[in-house]
């Protein structure tokens, strides 16, 4: 019994250490959990990028040709630029001499100070059989360099020439005290004038009456030609400020500033124009619909709103003018006198 168990377990070790040396019998087969390398194909499109020069100072401009091949009828699109905060690609301008084919030239300059780099970029190809792709160029190792000498005294900024001394001639002089002359003469002159207490009077400009000034900006509207042109809405904005002025300097009351329903209260209250509410509600109505609610406006209409508006100032100056007094009638003579 014990040597058929000791039997079993060699047979046992024996098929573990087969299991374990199986993979590496096979020539070429990947360990456990490896990943294998990709194998490039071949006549794979390739892109080589060579810069012309490896020691660059900074913002140097440089010249750099990047070659394209691959299988025949392989076509190849190459960036025109790239730029980022280090560096700068640009295409470089057409030469006489052309370029073998696959072949892009670039400008580049670097920004950075010390050992850097190029780095890669993309080109896109398409094949025969119409097939697309990208590869990338090698990043160009590159030592940039300072533009300041490296000696540092020769680094100081120095004079292209020296200090040119100015002479001050008697001109300048003679300008100097005329100048001063004069501002001092113009000082002593506020002065004076401020000694001697001269008032200082403002013209002032004589405002209309309140019904000369409504006349007056009735044809002024007419003569404007705004209503022959049938632009409503600037006519009804100025009717209305001309009929709201008018109203605030002979009813002395802010009726440039209310609502059209403040106004309206206004006048029920007011004896002069109590029953000229109607006309002004009529005036405000039109005026409003032309401009807010954008109506068509009509001519008529608004030749008839100009006279009544005409008629409201005629209407008012009326009321306000002072009653003038009777006539006394003349004295009879006395009985017995002749005439």
């Amino acid at each position: 019994m014990r040597a058929t168990l000791a039997t079993i377990l060699l047979l046992l070790a024996a098929a573990s250490a087969l299991a374990a040396i199986a993979p590496a019998a096979r020539p070429g087969a990947p360990a456990a959990g490896a990943v294998a390398a990709p194998v490039p194909a071949a006549n794979a499109p390739t892109v080589v990028a060579t810069a012309a020069k490896t020691e660059v100072s900074v913002g140097e401009r440089f010249v750099v040709d990047v070659r394209a091949s691959g299988p025949v009828g392989t076509s190849f699109t190459f960036p025109e630029d790239a730029v980022q905060e280090t560096f700068e690609l640009h295409t470089a301008p057409a030469d006489k001499t052309p370029l073998p084919p696959g072949t892009h030239r670039y400008l580049a300059a670097v920004f950075v100070l010390g050992d850097t780099s190029l780095p890669a970029f993309p080109v896109r190809y398409r094949s025969a059989d119409g097939s697309t792709g990208e590869v990338e160029t090698r990043p160009i190792p590159l030592h940039v360099v300072s533009l300041l000498p490296k000696d540092k005294a020769e680094q100081k900024l120095a004079d292209v020439r020296g200090p040119v001394a100015l002479a001050i001639g008697r001109a300048f002089w003679i300008a100097l005290v005329a100048a001063l002359t004069l501002v001092g003469g113009g000082v002593w002159w506020l002065i004076a004038r401020r000694r001697r207490g001269v008032p200082v009077v403002a013209a002032t400009v004589p405002v209309p009456p309140a019904d000369a000034e409504a006349r007056g900006a009735l044809d002024a509207l007419v003569a404007s030609g705004r209503l022959s042109r049938g632009e409503y809405r600037p006519f009804y904005i100025t009717l209305t400020l001309i009929a709201k002025r008018y109203l605030e300097r002979r009813l002395e009351a802010p009726i440039v500033e209310m609502t059209t329903a403040e106004m309206l209260s206004h006048l029920k209250s007011t004896p002069v124009a109590a029953d000229l509410t109607a006309t002004l509600r009529d005036l405000a109505g039109a005026a409003d619909q032309i401009k807010f609610a954008r109506g068509q406006g009509l001519t008529e209409a608004a030749e008839r709103h100009l006279s009544a508006t005409r008629a409201m100032v005629e209407t008012v100056e009326a009321r306000l003018r002072p009653v003038a007094p009777a006539a006394e009638p003349a004295a009879s003579p006395a009985p017995g006198r002749a005439a």
